[in-house]
């Protein structure tokens, strides 16, 4: 079964959490009992000086004096007192036991005492209880000459941290329902965002590609958010594109298909004998399909520009042969119209450029430039270095194009007039081809639009 990220998250939350109480409840009680052992210490260790002192006159005497007052000790002490001789062997016990009386102690706590210094020790005896050892050196005029003992019962305080122990536990049992709570209510909050993205993608997926989250945070998953809704948009619009072209395409190319088939269903049914009426209409099917082929060539040079190049490839060239090429190229369709093509640039003007993308921008800017410029009208090619970089613009004397319409000439199949455009022969393509070259350059281009007297595309690459 795959969990989904809020579980796991919550259940990382949750882990880390109890990991932190246990580490916690731990370390206070590790510290309460420390605190509980050094005050204990601290009391026996005094209370253990007080019987080598006030005692030492009498405890050593190995009589009964001796043990009375050593158990009267014990009693007040709530604690077992032996003493020891300087060999370390136990001469008295406040318990009256006799068969310890007379063997000798060898643990830690009595070496050291016997060696001068005060020692205590926790230990667990035969039932598992843990007792604390206090060993003091019993002096007389300088010289060891005994010590003093005490077994402390350590019962009480491991009772009451076994009491805080289970206070502490119930809190954690309570701690870790909640943390529980709020790592659910947390990793929700954290998940909402991709639970949002999740949907968004699934939705782009069955079709919908117009698709926007609504996370306005500035971490990770708010840049993720702001890339998504980017790339969401750029899509919907590229789907819108894809289809108005496809819609617009399908149009073009109905229209010459139409003619030819007119034409051809025209020649199938008459019945003229004269070859002069054939030959008129087999060159209307040729002018449409030269039109035909136009489209579908335009169609198919817009969308490799719009694919794409990893790279494209600049060399120095001589700008006024790759214009001379082009206006040699436009001279017959300019004189066909009437157009005097005409060329300003600078014999010697060399420029790192991409020569076929060059030629094509320039073919298509005369091209559409003729189009539009009446007979006795004039075409202006031009190139010149100037601070911005290599600056072409092609200038025509034509009327010019009224301004509401001029933000929609780049658009795939756009004219302005499209009766005279389609009469002329126009696909509408050329200056989206031309809007795309320039963008692979990573140049710019601008309109310079005057109505009545003609316009100028002027373009910039640097």
């Amino acid at each position: 079964m795959n969990l989904s990220i809020r579980w796991k998250l919550t259940g990382t939350f949750f882990i880390l959490i109890i990991l932190l109480l246990s580490v916690t409840n731990l370390m206070v009680l590790r510290f309460l009992e420390a605190e509980y052992l050094d005050g204990r210490k601290t009391d026996s260790l005094a209370n253990a000086n007080i019987i080598a002192i006030t005692g030492r006159d009498t405890i050593l005497r190995q009589d009964r004096n001796a043990f009375y007052l050593t158990r009267d000790f014990g009693e007040q002490m709530g604690v077992r007192v032996l003493i020891l001789d300087n060999q370390g062997i136990v001469t008295v016990d406040s318990f009256g036991e006799e068969w310890l009386e007379g063997r000798p102690l060898e643990h830690e706590e009595v070496v050291s005492a016997l060696a001068g210094t005060s020692q205590t020790g926790v230990h667990e005896n035969a039932t598992g209880e843990k007792v604390l050892y206090v060993a003091v050196p019993v002096v007389r005029e300088k010289e060891v000459t005994g010590a003093v003992m005490l077994v402390v019962g350590l019962d009480d305080i491991y009772q009451s941290l076994s009491e805080v122990q289970r206070q502490m536990l119930f809190v954690s049992l309570i701690s870790g329902l909640l943390a529980a709570l709020l790592s659910l209510f947390l990793s929700g909050l954290l998940t909402r965002p991709i639970k949002q993205l999740t949907k968004a993608v699934k939705a782009m997926e069955s079709g919908k590609l117009e698709q926007q989250v609504g996370i306005r945070s500035g971490d990770e998953l708010g840049q993720l958010a702001n890339a998504f809704n980017s790339m969401s948009s750029s899509m919907a619009k590229l789907d819108q594109s894809r289809r108005r072209f496809l819609s617009d395409a399908s149009h073009e190319l109905k229209s010459p298909l139409s003619s030819i088939k007119a034409l051809a269903e025209s020649l199938l049914e008459t019945d003229e004998k004269d070859p002069q009426v054939y030959k008129e209409f087999l060159q209307d099917i040729d002018s449409e399909i030269d039109r035909l082929s136009r489209l579908v060539r335009n169609m198919l040079q817009l969308t490799r520009l719009e694919e794409g190049t990893p790279f494209i490839a600049k060399e120095k060239h001589d700008l006024y042969k790759i214009i001379n090429h082009v206006a040699g190229m436009m001279q017959t369709q300019g004189d066909n119209c009437g157009v005097q093509l005409s060329i300003d640039c600078h014999p010697d003007l060399l420029w790192e450029v991409n020569s076929d993308l060059t030629t094509s921008i320039l073919i298509n800017l005369v091209d559409n430039a003729i189009r539009y410029t009446p007979s006795g009208g004039e075409v202006i090619v031009k190139a010149e270095v100037q601070m911005e970089g290599l600056v072409l613009s092609v200038t025509d004397t034509g009327e010019g194009i009224p301004p509401d319409e001029l933000p929609r000439i780049f658009d795939r199949f756009y004219r302005v007039d499209k009766a005279r455009t389609r009469t002329t022969g126009g696909t509408g393509l050329g200056l989206s081809i031309v809007q795309e070259a320039v963008n692979q350059l990573d140049g710019t281009i601008e309109v310079i639009n005057e109505p009545g007297t003609g316009m100028t595309f002027r373009i910039v690459l640097p």
